[in-house]
């Protein structure tokens, strides 16, 4: 899980989350959340797999605020042989308040996609959501 402070940058004149903010909440959470599991992003680099977003959805339920201390659960929706789909959810105080899910999918050094390496998508599979 990952947990940040919302703070004046993340925000818009109204001081409310400016909504392209959420996908970097997103962003920092799935990495943290994949590294947990024992998926290190740099180190499948290093192997010549990288690891685009595709897709993104959104659902904003309530407003978060300047100040506001929020948490972002990752979670591994679905695997494919060439992507997978991570759903997050940001809460306050126990709240939820935005929902949304990433198509993720893998490329090599040139920017073509690949197949998830099979070490890589074992993993994945590994902690899926049932």
């Amino acid at each position: 899980m990952y947990t940040t402070r919302i703070y004046y940058q993340d925000t818009d004149a109204g001081g409310v989350v400016y909504f392209a903010n959420y996908l970097k909440f997103f962003e920092k959470s799935w990495f943290q959340y994949l590294l947990s599991v024992g998926i290190s992003i740099p180190e499948w680099e290093k192997e010549g797999t990288y690891v685009i977003v595709k897709t993104v959805s959104l659902d904003i339920m309530e407003k978060l605020l300047y100040g506001d201390t929020i948490s972002v659960e990752t979670s591994i929706k679905e695997v494919k042989k060439a992507y997978f789909l991570l759903d997050h959810t940001v809460s306050k105080n126990g709240k939820i308040t935005a929902k949304g899910r990433t198509t993720m999918v893998c490329i090599d050094a040139k920017g073509k996609p690949k197949r998830i390496p099979e070490g890589f998508r074992t993993n994945l599979l590994k902690h899926a959501a049932d």
